[in-house]
């Protein structure tokens, strides 16, 4: 799979507890399928370190990104969990993609 904002960058399976995410090494964002992303934000902090600590590169934020999956257009919408994020949907798939740093962000709301 292609990441939905870095030409020419492959996601990389990264593993998390017992989940398989994908991400990009360049730009630090994180593709979910539909089903990984809730369990993984009830997980410990110590326990996701594979996935925190990279902020995205200026811009690719407000970059307009294609589903790695399907190749769909991806839908960029406020977070229910914190509004300061703006993930991007599958409407086919409903996967996410969270940029580079909206992961730890979404983690503190939890917390909180």
């Amino acid at each position: 799979m292609q990441c939905p904002k870095c030409p020419n960058s492959p996601l990389v399976a990264t593993q998390a507890q017992a989940i398989e995410v994908d991400c990009c090494k360049a730009c630090g964002g994180i593709w979910f399928d539909h089903h990984e992303l809730i369990p993984l934000l009830h997980e410990s902090l110590p326990e996701l370190t594979t996935l925190r600590g990279k902020s995205a590169p200026r811009g690719v934020n407000q970059k307009h990104g294609q589903c790695p999956r399907d190749n769909t257009g991806l839908l960029r919408v406020s977070s229910a969990l914190g509004r300061s994020v703006i993930l991007d949907t599958c409407p086919e798939c409903r996967g996410i993609w969270l940029d580079g740093g909206e992961f730890d962000t979404l983690l503190k709301s939890v917390a909180q």
